[in-house]
């Protein structure tokens, strides 16, 4: 060891920190977004695979970077601003519109178009990015399909067990019992889990695109097979043991015993179709730190996303709590995340309450619309609803007692009842930056004369 060796300093590969900057920057950014990613992805054992996504595209990238594949653009490309440009604004929309998919999707497409701005475009670059996309909670509008498939798979393979089996819905009965295949037992974990494996285990080790679909396909039919091979095991497992086994409750778990030697079988079968991965070849360490960024692109890629950023909207909007009054005893509807809320008494008109959320779009999830809400005060329960002068009147009870709730959702002093309508006018109002909505909700009790109440106030509620 001489002494220009020991006093070495430790080599920088600058590609792999600018891939650490510009994800820092993007997510600091957009924290509203990580928000809405915590409460509904994180802590969901379906996406409990969530923490390991973004640790997994970090490795990728930085053995791109150690090969010399990841490198920044010596000069500005229109084609990747223009679509770097196009994500930002379909950002900006769909965060003002507070669509969760939407800015889900867009989050994810500037992600992707921030790199192949910054860096040299190969389709190496663009996976780690488009492989955030496991991260993502939107996978869930699939449950309703994948539920049907696996209940007519169930029903199937059952037909040949001898086992006496009556199918209706989800609900699967036997002589033992009835077995319901609810949103767990869909699939939904193992497709999740297998695309995402299978798909990195093609970016590391196959080419052929024919054998990169085969392997995929098998990849995620093998999941499903293996939760339909799940389900009738334990539905026969409840028959031959009088529902007593323990696998009646613990049934995740065993899912696992079957899905890991599929894997590994599969795995075993994917090494044959693989290839000597092109990452590993190495180039010159001196070439791959030679090339600084653009200053232009740099400078446009930091517009674009300040510009976009969804955390603006929580410098530019007051996030504070308030409530006009602090009876204990008033009825009221389960609203969370608003920003502020007016309970009113009307003038002779006492015994009706009537408040008023507002929602200032800082949180995401902070819309009259968002499914947590529960229109129905806690207690009562739904009799009848109709609609009136724009207003949505639901009939409720509570034991012998019964009231009317209205209701009705308004941005920029417009109007609805229906949630999809509602949807629509927040997406137009997005495009000029109004995000500003509020619920209207008022309880009026009516004992056993409802329909004669809901006639008497018609004209008051016309003008609220």
């Amino acid at each position: 060891m001489n002494r220009n060796t020991l006093f070495e300093q430790p080599k920088i590969n600058a590609p792999f920190v600018g891939i650490l900057i510009l994800f820092t920057t993007i997510c600091a950014l957009n924290i509203p977004i990580l928000i809405t990613l915590w409460r509904h992805g994180f802590d969901d054992g379906t996406y409990s695979h969530a923490f390991l996504i973004p640790f997994i595209s970090l490795y990728l990238y930085y053995e791109l970077a150690q090969s010399g594949k990841l490198r920044f653009r010596e000069k500005f490309a229109v084609l990747p601003t223009i679509l770097l440009l196009l994500s930002c604004y379909l950002l900006f929309i769909t965060s003002n519109a507070q669509i969760s998919i939407g800015y889900w999707l867009a989050f994810l497409a500037v992600s992707i178009t921030s790199v192949t701005m910054v860096y040299r475009f190969n389709w190496y670059v663009v996976f780690p990015a488009a492989f955030l996309i496991f991260i993502f909670p939107f996978w869930g509008v699939l449950v309703p399909l994948l539920q049907n498939i696996s209940v007519a798979a169930v029903t199937y393979m059952m037909s040949f067990t001898g086992v006496p089996t009556y199918v209706e819905a989800e609900m699967i009965t036997i002589p033992a019992g009835v077995f319901e295949i609810a949103d767990g037992c869909s699939g939904l974990r193992y497709m999740i889990v297998s695309l995402a494996i299978g798909s990195l285990f093609i970016f590391l080790n196959i080419r052929d695109t024919k054998r990169a679909a085969l392997f995929l396909t098998i990849t995620i039919l093998g999941a499903l097979l293996t939760n339909w091979i799940r389900i009738t095991a334990l539905i026969l497992i409840g028959e031959y043991t009088n529902m007593e086994s323990s696998l009646m409750e613990d049934h995740n778990t065993f899912g696992w015993y079957l899905y890991v030697p599929f894997m590994i079988l599969l795995f075993v079968w994917g090494n044959k179709l693989s290839e000597v991965s092109s990452i590993a070849h190495k180039e010159n360490e001196a070439d791959i730190n030679k090339v600084s960024p653009n200053k232009t692109v740099i400078l446009c890629f930091i517009a674009l996303i300040v510009t976009s950023s969804t955390a603006l909207n929580v410098f530019l909007s007051s996030d504070i709590k308030t409530v006009a009054s602090n009876s204990e005893n008033i009825v009221k509807p389960n609203i969370i995340y608003y920003s502020s809320v007016k309970n009113t008494l009307l003038p002779n008109h006492p015994a009706i309450n009537y408040s008023i959320y507002n929602f200032n779009g800082a949180d995401l999830d902070g819309k009259p619309t968002f499914y947590a809400n529960s229109l129905i005060p806690e207690g009562w329960s739904l009799e009848a609803q109709t609609e009136m002068n724009n207003w949505l009147i639901y009939t409720i009870y509570r034991g012998s007692k019964r009231a009317l709730v209205f209701v009705k959702y308004e941005i920029a002093d417009q109007t609805s009842t229906n949630t999809t309508e509602f949807k629509v006018k927040r997406l137009l109002n997005a495009l000029i930056g109004i995000n500003n909505t509020k619920l209207h909700w008022l309880f009026i009790s009516c004992e056993n004369n409802c329909a004669e109440k809901i006639v008497k106030i018609q004209t008051l509620i016309r003008d609220l």
